[in-house]
């Protein structure tokens, strides 16, 4: 009897799991490779509701979300003299079709990584340095010198995909800037609002916004830019200075937030934007969630795009189980138009909304706030 088909997955990302889940249960012997020395951790909540609920049902892990689903949280718009505009309130949903949770992200990594740890290789602490796309195989040489040859490779390595940029020829064109950038951090800090509540105060061109929950809180700072910046993504200082020159004496719970910015910690800065491919697969190799489609954190979408990605591609190689490039097509054929319309509405309603750019957009804002009429 034929070995199972060896299959390599390049990122131990949401993504990196979810497909490696899949693959094992369609037979592939499966090696993930992550540059990391362990999972990633950190980051925000992660949004689980429609589709995503029936994926993590298929994979058998919807139990254990909700076991760990946080409480609901309240959303709210505020002003300069934290009076609230308008907003959510937090209610549980009345049946299953309108259910939604929210997980922490290093749970739902656990409960992901638990369903695969014994049944796949792992290669920490490693990466793709070269590959060769070809007919039979795919032929890749690791950071390490070691190489090895896989049946199929799958890119899920992020927004910043190393496998993008090596196998796709528009990779360098597939970054599309949103106008903006974000700042994030976590704390372990529940002084600055109450837990279970989402807080956000808007000037023209500027976003605060505070996420409270019981043992910790989550800060973002957000801008218009109308061009990209230039700056080093590795020189922290430079990069707590470019938050600093855009919401220095910017009101509201802005200065006790820009204290955080200031301490020693962990923190994401990073432009606004999507990934946006002509095609998601090129040859024996396909990309999957941000590697190939990133919604942007604007969309609050990004780990079930990535898992709702996995499944879907899953099942289009289980339909096709002897043609990678019909099983690709189908994936992207029946994905695509879902992910391009979450795009657009991250790039137009989701930063007017929580983002406007200027005086009249946020006025434009404000009233629909007022008026109960939330759209994003």
């Amino acid at each position: 009897m034929a070995d199972p088909p060896a299959v390599l997955v390049s990122g131990a990302s949401f993504a990196g799991l979810a497909t490696a889940f899949w693959l094992t249960r369609l037979g592939y012997r499966v090696t993930i490779v992550e540059a990391a020395n362990g999972l990633r951790r950190g980051g925000t909540p992660v949004d689980i509701e429609g589709e995503t609920i029936e994926v993590l049902s298929e994979m058998g892990m919807i139990d254990a979300v909700r076991a760990k689903a946080l409480p609901p949280r309240e959303f709210v718009f505020k002003d300069a003299a934290d009076r609230t505009l308008g907003g959510l309130t937090a209610s549980r949903p009345e049946d299953a079709a309108s259910a939604r949770y929210e997980i922490h992200r290093d749970d739902l990594l656990d409960i992901l990584f638990a369903a695969v740890e014994g049944a796949v290789e792992w290669r920490f602490g490693c990466a793709i340095a070269a590959l060769e796309n070809g007919p039979n195989c795919v032929s890749v040489t690791f950071t390490d010198g070691s190489q090895g040859d896989y049946a199929l490779l799958f890119g899920c390595d992020g927004n910043r995909s190393n496998t993008r940029a090596l196998a796709f020829a528009d990779a360098g064109a597939a970054s599309y800037y949103m106008g903006g950038y974000f700042y994030l951090r976590v704390v372990m800090e529940t002084g600055l609002l109450p837990a279970d509540r989402t807080q956000v105060f808007s000037v023209p061109g500027r976003t605060a916004m505070l996420n409270g929950y019981e043992d910790r809180t989550d800060i973002a700072l957000a801008f218009r830019s109308a061009t990209p910046i230039d700056y080093d993504f590795r020189d922290k200082a430079q990069q707590r200075r470019i938050v600093h020159d855009h919401f220095d004496g910017m009101g509201w719970k802005v200065p006790e937030m820009l204290a955080h910015v200031d301490a020693e910690g962990d923190f994401y800065f990073d432009q606004a934007s999507q990934i946006r491919m002509a095609k998601w697969s090129t040859g024996r190799i396909a990309l999957v969630g941000d590697a190939g489609y990133c919604v942007s954190p604007v969309a609050g979408f990004g780990g079930s795009m990535a898992l709702i990605g996995a499944s879907r591609l899953a099942k289009a190689l289980r339909h096709h189980p002897d043609d990678h490039e019909a099983a690709f097509g189908a994936y992207e054929a029946g994905l695509r138009p879902f992910v391009e319309a979450v795009q657009e509405r991250a790039a137009t309603t989701g930063m007017a909304m929580l983002f406007p750019a200027d005086e009249a957009e946020l006025e434009a804002r404000d009233r629909k706030i007022r008026a109960g009429a939330i759209d994003f």
